[in-house]
């Protein structure tokens, strides 16, 4: 920043300063930390299982 007869003029040749050369530091948002998964649970076992006899009955319907 330079200092100008009529105030002060930041890098970007703005009289007043900008946004981005007098923004205050942007705060560090925190994450959660990853959940670990734990193996599949009962029901996606129940699901997978479904999805796999509907398959065999879509594949029998179609004569494959």
């Amino acid at each position: 920043m330079r200092a100008m007869s009529g105030g002060v003029e930041c890098k970007h040749g703005l009289r007043l300063g900008c946004s981005y050369c007098h923004a205050s530091p942007a705060a560090m948002v925190k994450r959660p930390g990853k959940t670990k998964r734990t193996g599949s649970s009962r029901l996606a076992e129940q699901m997978n299982d479904r999805m796999t006899v509907l398959n065999r009955r879509l594949r029998a319907l179609r004569g494959e």
